[in-house]
């Protein structure tokens, strides 16, 4: 039998990319009440389940399907009914406050945001340039720059002493900038031509505040810089017994008066979407708007003629997303209901003395559960990595799964991201056998 035929340069250039250490999601099955009571809780997904049961019953109510719901999606987009590429606009400029109005024309909705990143790296970063971003960081964003653009994330590796989401942290980005400028012998050498931004952050689940975000256009501006930013958790804020320091509130860049810093607006391109404020993470849609890069968005829109949205998504949503009563109250009710379910966290982490990133937004907690694992381990001679594995070994023997931050270049090597938008007894039972892995007393939970 002959040998199959070659794969593609392409190809065989990313199957050379070594693959990051990754701890796995064990493959199920994951805990349901009733369907699998010992299954795996997984905390390491960015999903919010808090409110799926109302979400469910409003999508279960008898729906409309019209033909074109089963055709091609131009001939959806071409119809008299409403898509969410005309909804979606509306979203961003009711709850964003938009400077320039988003439409239809400055825009393209894609199957989620992770898509929708992939291909605005494609259209402006060369094969091999670097894309910078500090860290921790948003460990999946790596697939995004990587494919199909060839770009490479360059991080600023910002100590731990230093908070990343501060002013502080430019000099780290002006250093990783430099260094890739003019590298230092024997490193590749990745200009830099994007700067990436998570506002509200993920994994630190703070909102940026905007002397920072500012900080962030102008950087971009001096060294003629593309400014990515990633609000995808904009409207999943909250307010709760545990802030930050810095509390402030979550102003979209879109708001920003962009030209008045002396930054040019076309160089900012911003990424939101829904469906992480809805608990509907599985529908992929999404937006990305630059109002001010009509070329570039006419340049991405054709990119997803052969991966559009899928018509049963845009069913859904379409009609979810003209029903702006309902809207807003699923938002409110879900901004009350986040800080309830970080606060029963917090209280637990507070409990056992474990220290942890204070949150106002996201779905996600950084927490180090150090003490636990010096616990467990004691004063065996073991290398931080292994103590880490000991770690999630015994969380996954009791049926538990976090996700290390140092997957995500965390430069603390016990945090940990917990997700907590889970119901209160899933959540509850997900912590006693957290306490169980790492041998713990059973801390007070809130009633």
């Amino acid at each position: 039998m002959s040998a199959p035929p070659p794969l593609s340069s392409r190809a065989l250039r990313r199957q050379a990319i070594p693959p990051p250490h990754v701890y796995k999601p064990p493959p199920g099955p994951f805990y349901d009440s009733e369907l699998s009571p010992n299954g795996v809780i997984n905390l390491s997904t960015a999903e919010n389940d808090l409110l799926s049961g109302r979400l469910i019953e409003y999508l279960s109510r008898p729906l409309a399907i019209y033909p074109p719901h089963l055709k091609y999606r131009n001939t959806l987009l071409t119809s008299e009914l409403p898509t969410v590429e005309d909804l979606l606009p509306t979203y961003v400029n009711d709850h964003f406050h938009p400077l320039v109005q988003v439409t239809r024309e400055n825009s393209v909705a894609g199957p989620g945001i992770g898509s929708l990143l992939a291909q605005l790296i494609w259209a402006i970063a060369d094969e091999g340039a670097g894309v910078l971003l500090s860290s921790p960081f948003y460990d999946d964003y790596v697939r995004d720059i990587v494919h199909p653009s060839f770009a490479t994330p360059v991080l600023a590796n910002v100590p731990a002493d230093v908070d990343s989401l501060s002013m502080e942290v430019f000099p780290y980005l002006e250093k990783s900038l430099h260094e890739h400028a003019s590298p230092i012998s024997g490193e590749d050498k990745h200009e830099i031509q994007v700067l990436l931004l998570c506002n509200p952050h993920n994994p630190l689940g703070q909102v940026v505040a905007r002397e920072v975000v500012e900080g962030y256009a102008l950087f971009a501006e001096k060294h003629n810089l593309h400014l990515v930013v990633d609000e995808v958790f904009g409207l999943s804020t909250f307010k709760s017994n545990y802030p930050p320091a810095v509390d402030a509130e979550f102003k979209s860049i879109l708001s920003y008066d962009l030209a008045a810093l002396g930054v040019n607006p076309a160089r900012a391109h911003v990424l939101v979407g829904p469906t992480k404020d809805f608990g509907a993470s599985g529908f992929k849609l999404g937006l990305l708007t630059s109002p001010s890069n009509p070329a570039l968005i006419s340049l991405i829109r054709p990119l997803f003629n052969a991966t559009p949205i899928s018509a049963a998504s845009d069913l859904f949503f379409a009609r979810l997303l003209a029903d702006k009563p309902l809207v807003d109250s699923f938002l409110k009710e879900n901004s009350l209901k986040l800080g309830q379910a970080y606060d029963f966290v917090a209280k637990w982490m507070e409990g056992h003395g474990l220290p942890f990133v204070r949150a106002n937004a996201g779905v996600f907690v950084v927490v180090d559960l150090g003490p636990f694992i010096a616990r467990m381990t004691g004063s065996a001679d073991m290398s931080d990595q292994e103590r880490l594995d000991r770690a999630v070994a015994a969380m996954l023997e009791e049926k538990v799964f976090l996700k290390p931050t140092t997957l995500m270049a965390d430069p603390i090597p016990t945090r940990f991201r917990l997700i907590y938008a889970h119901p209160r007894p899933v959540m509850e039972l997900a912590l006693r056998r957290i306490e169980k892995a790492f041998g713990v007393r059973e801390a007070p939970l809130l009633e």
